[in-house]
């Protein structure tokens, strides 16, 4: 059940010589498709926290039996891009933080608590690097200063809890995904 055994295909000149067309029959890739699953019942998902070094063919082997149903993970997640939406270990965002900053150590930015309101509810400000905040705590309280290493690991970090499709609703989605291409 390989993923682009799904998709359409097209004759298309390979080659691209002019005066000399020679079609070949070929998948298209170019087809987009986005989750739109009938079922909307939370019964039908798992939570899943993916843990460094997962990968969506081994998680698909682990839950379902088969590592070519890891597109099943991705669509459930509208994950399409592997490389970005997928979290890194943490050894690849080191290197990805070093390769974007100058100084991964360098205050990318400030968060401020604050408590607002009766609920007492805690709120996060953000305040742009270089931004003065009072010290006394009259302007909006204490403030943390906010690595660029320290953003780049939150983000990642948000990327780690993913839906899982249960196995029994697996050709379900199959179906759609079929009917939808």
């Amino acid at each position: 059940m390989a993923y682009f055994n799904y998709f359409p295909t097209i004759n298309y000149d390979v080659r691209g010589k002019k005066n000399d067309p020679r079609f070949d029959v070929i998948t298209n890739v170019l087809v987009r498709n986005r989750k739109k699953l009938d079922v909307t019942d939370r019964a039908v998902f798992e939570m899943y926290f993916i843990q460094d070094g997962d990968r969506a063919d081994t998680l698909a082997h682990q839950i379902y039996g088969d590592s070519t149903l890891h597109w099943i993970i991705m669509y459930a997640n509208y994950i399409t891009d592997p490389y970005y939406d997928w979290p890194l270990t943490y050894y690849d965002l080191q290197k990805f933080t070093a390769k974007k900053y100058a100084d991964i150590n360098a205050v990318h930015h400030y968060e401020v608590v604050t408590n607002e309101g009766t609920k007492n509810e805690v709120r996060y400000e953000v305040e742009a690097a270089g931004t003065v905040i009072d010290s006394d705590g009259t302007q909006a309280g204490s403030s943390t200063a906010i690595t660029n290493f320290l953003y780049e690991e939150r983000k990642n970090d948000a990327k780690r809890t993913i839906q899982i499709i249960k196995p029994e609703y697996v050709p379900q989605i199959i179906k759609e995904f079929k009917e939808l291409i």
